[in-house]
This record gives structure tokens, sequence and C-alpha cells, in this order.
């Protein structure tokens, strides 16, 4: 592997803003803040487990961050819930709950500012959540589950894929008040993940009909095929933003789930640290320095939340 003295040589850069996904060893000079910079990873890039979930159960719909998170809905076959528990970073609250239970639905936004559409079924419900309550919206175009999505809020979404019946690669954009359909994916595909926001994702992993480690990238008008995982899966989770992304978990063969966890560098995918817990069916958010995974199947559905600590970013001042 390239050294980054081979790829960038021994000159600093100067930046107006620290850059996005700083690989280990690198240091600039940010011309905004006046200060030199540089990263050094974490001692180990890795999962720990933190507290469960109160209520067990998969293919849930989570937003946030690793601090301030939401996870809702979800099942343990044949029940659906509507459950919905909010994150602090120690603890899970339970608070009110969706007005349609269901699981394998595409949840995006923030742990104030949330949107769930699809599901089982499939059907062509879209929820939105402002902090407080879940309100129905206007439904989808294309009934779907086991969908992805992307958003920054439940003003601003895109989603995409699921099975709606057969494998979709349909997509569309969210404005707050209604749904337009934009360019699909290059391969229809369901039980797939993603990171990123409305005008800017990645989309990985999925079925059928074999497992899929096809990625692609989201412009914000057309979807392009790139470098693939390393490990073909479904039901996996995802976190992050289309540069810099984390893939972990999922099933790569029946009834078989892993712990596999995949960092994109807006580039190519590189296996990192397994979870604790191999699971599938569950759900993830947040960054590629802190995320959570949360729920799923092990084998049997449970509440087992981990938490991902990946590289720092440590400044360094002449002082």
């Amino acid at each position: 592997m390239a050294t980054y003295k081979e790829i960038k040589g021994t000159q600093i850069e100067v930046l107006e803003s620290d850059p996005s996904n700083p690989v280990d060893g690198q240091v600039w000079y940010n011309s905004t803040d006046n200060v030199l910079k540089g990263n050094v990873g974490s001692p180990v890039a890795s999962w720990a487990t933190v507290t469960s979930l109160n209520q067990a159960r998969e293919y849930a719909g989570g937003a946030g961050t690793s601090t301030a998170g939401l996870v809702f809905g979800g099942g343990n076959y044949p029940t659906f819930y509507a459950v919905t528990e909010k994150y602090n970073g120690t603890n899970w609250t339970e608070v009110n709950d969706m007005n349609t239970a269901r699981q394998t639905f595409a949840g995006v936004g923030t742990q104030t500012s949330a949107l769930a559409a699809g599901g089982n079924g499939p059907v062509t419900i879209t929820e939105s959540w402002n902090g407080t309550n879940w309100t129905e919206v206007n439904d989808l175009n294309q009934g779907r589950n086991g969908n992805a999505g992307v958003g920054a809020s439940n003003t601003s979404a895109l989603v995409f894929g699921g099975w709606g019946p057969g494998a979709q690669a349909t997509t569309e954009s969210w404005n707050g008040s209604n749904w337009t359909e934009v360019n699909d994916l290059n391969t229809g595909r369901y039980s797939l993940a993603s990171a990123g926001i409305q005008t800017a994702a990645i989309a990985f992993g999925g079925t059928p009909p074999n497992y899929l480690a096809i990625t692609e990238l989201w412009n914000g008008t057309n979807w392009t095929e790139v470098n693939d995982l390393n490990q073909a899966r479904g039901v996996l989770a995802g976190s992050g933003i289309y540069t810099a992304a984390l893939a972990f978990a999922g099933e790569i063969e029946p009834s078989t789930p892993t712990g596999i966890t995949e960092e994109w560098n807006g580039t190519s995918w590189t296996e990192v640290n397994d979870m604790n817990t191999a699971r599938k069916n569950l759900s993830g958010f947040g960054t590629t320095s802190a995320s959570i995974a949360a729920a799923g199947t092990t084998g049997s559905v449970t509440a087992v939340v981990e938490s991902w600590a990946g590289a720092t970013t440590r400044t360094f001042t002449d002082s």
C-alpha cells in the first residue's frame, strides 16, 4: 500500500477547511483557523457493545448520530412494531410510536427530523417525525419494501431500490411535500444499504438473485457504478456520506449473518475490524468516525447495539 508521503509528497497542504476524510498521517495547515493539523487514528478503530434497545427487533429504521439517534419500527415476524426509541449516547428512551407498524422500510434524517418510507407489503406509506410525533404525509409513487434511503431531514430525502414486486431500480426524491421519480439505479435490487444525502449518495450490496457487492454513487442526477464491496452481501447496514461510508454486517449466504465491516474512502472499500456480534437485518446510522449498529438478527431477533469509533483528527499547534 502506498504511503501518504508517496502519494502527496512532503509538502504540507494549505486548506481553508479540514478534509472530510483525512487518512492516517495526513498533515495540513488550516488557513481559516491558522492551525497546523494532522490525522492520527484512534489506537484501534473498532466496535464496542453499548446499551441495548428496550425493544428487540429486526428490519427497523434508523436516523441521527451516535449521540443523538433514533430507531423506529421493525418487527419479529409475524409481529410488526411501531415502537420508536431515541438515544442520547448512553441510554435509549421510548417516545411516541409510528402510526403504522411495519418493517423493511427506508429510515432517514435526524433524531428530531426523520422520515420513514415504504415497508412490508409492499406499501407506499410515508411518515414524517418532528421530534415529538409521527405524521402520515404523501405516499411514495412506487410501493416497496427492503428499500434504502438517504436524507438530511424530513424535508429532503431520496429512496431507491426495494421489492415492489420484483427487484426495483426506481429512485424517488422527496421535497418535504411530494415524491418525484428521478433516474433509476443501474441495478435493481432490494435489501441494500446506503449513506449520504439527497444530492450525494452511495448505495451498496443487496440481492437478488445472488448476494451483491455492487456499489453505485448518486450525484443528484444519475447513478454511476463504482468499485464493489469486498464482501458481497444483503440485509446489511450503512452509515456516513458518499465519500466516506461504512458498510457493516449482513447476510453472506442463507441464514449466515456476518460482522464484516468495510470502509469507503470515496474510491474503494477496505475491510476493517468486524462487529462483536455477527448479525443481519439491522439498522445503522452515523459517520465513519462514530456510528451505531442497532438490533437485527443473530439467529434470533436481538436488541444489541454496538458503537463504532473510527479514526480521530487531532490538532497540533506550535505552542
